[in-house]
């Protein structure tokens, strides 16, 4: 008689894990027809795609999706290629998962005319997190890339950080209008170096820049001129919920609003709360940025905006920041002409 109830546990056994292995297998193939869609979409909108093989592994606990030597290249000028790249997922919730990028990563966005295109390098690769909506979609997105350089292609002339933290939050519904946020961005970069063309009187070496941003309006669907142009002229903006930058003296935390002008070049306002003025306005001008005299006055123009002091006595000027006909201005000062955005 105890046979009977160990039979019976054995065959519930047995057709549960018959049904665990058909949901397995259905939802192994769910995920390769989602990875398909996606690229025949993408080639559909004349994107170039390649890669090795894909393979899909990790019964019973895992869902793995494996490609090697994967490249994208966008037909407005994005790119990404990688030695390989691998996501997991738990069978029972599919729509959350991680990505590995193993090896050297590069992404580039080509440059227009005779411009050469911006690269930016992941040399240790780097790793994710996604999570997808239930109808479609993401919901959010990270990534993590470690010893990054952005500069020619190759790393030539390259900027580089010993750390990029980013991520990326999605609405629940899109944008009906300009007033709605597409999306939200936060980016954290850790120990960026300048080019090695490039000198700047507050050091070579940013210690952190970090920043979180909401895209208001309707995205665009691809990043050309045009679209860009276009969201511009529907009320597309840039909320910055928080700025921090600490570099050399310079101290800086801020929020405000950036967008683009009639000519597609950013203009803006902050509010920023900055520590470090005075030896600032001292290394622009020993670098011939702002006129001595313009220093000179600045750091007394901002010093009475100041109502306190860091434990060294120096000051910290609350104050704007803002953008407007190609100018950089801080309070009352003109600092600095802003460079040219090209978009041609």
């Amino acid at each position: 008689m105890r046979a009977r109830p160990i039979l019976l546990s054995l065959l519930l056994l047995a057709v549960l894990g018959a049904g665990y292995t058909a949901w397995w297998f259905y939802a192994a193939g769910v995920v390769r027809d989602s990875i398909d869609g996606w690229i025949a979409a993408e080639r559909a909108n004349a994107s170039f795609i390649e890669y090795k093989g894909l393979e899909l592994s990790g019964y019973p606990l895992s869902l793995t999706a494996t490609t090697t030597d994967f490249s994208i290249q966008r037909a407005d000028g994005l790119s990404w290629r990688g030695p390989g790249l691998i996501a997991r997922a738990r069978p029972w919730n599919p729509l959350e998962f991680t990505i590995d990028l193993p090896g050297e990563q590069e992404a580039a966005i080509m440059g227009r005319g005779a411009a050469p295109p911006l690269s930016i390098m992941a040399k240790d690769g780097g790793i994710g997190h996604v999570n997808m909506k239930m109808g479609g979609g993401v919901e959010d997105v990270s990534l993590r890339l470690n010893r990054v350089t952005a500069g020619l292609p190759g790393g030539l002339n390259a900027a580089t950080a010993d750390g990029v933290q980013l991520s990326a939050e999605f609405p629940k519904d899109a944008p009906a209008d300009h007033a709605g946020t597409a999306v939200t961005l936060r980016a954290d970069l850790s120990q960026v170096g300048l080019p090695p063309d490039q000198k700047s009187p507050l050091g070579r070496t940013i210690d952190t820049a970090a920043f979180v941003a909401r895209i208001k309006g309707q995205l665009p669907s691809r990043f050309t001129e045009p679209e860009i142009a276009a969201w511009s002229r529907n009320g597309g903006t840039i909320d910055i919920d928080q700025l921090d930058l600490a570099w050399g003296p310079l101290r800086m935390a801020g929020t405000g609003t950036l967008a683009l002008d009639r000519a597609l070049q950013p203009i803006g306002a902050l509010s920023a709360e900055v520590q470090g003025i005075n030896p600032t306005m001292d290394s622009l001008a020993s670098a011939g940025i702002v006129r001595p005299g313009d220093a000179a006055m600045a750091k007394v123009a901002l010093g009475l905006l100041s109502r306190r002091t860091t434990p060294d006595k120096q000051p910290i000027v609350e104050a704007s920041v803002t953008a407007q006909d190609g100018w950089l201005y801080f309070g009352p000062v003109r600092l600095m002409r802003i460079p040219e955005v090209n978009w041609e």
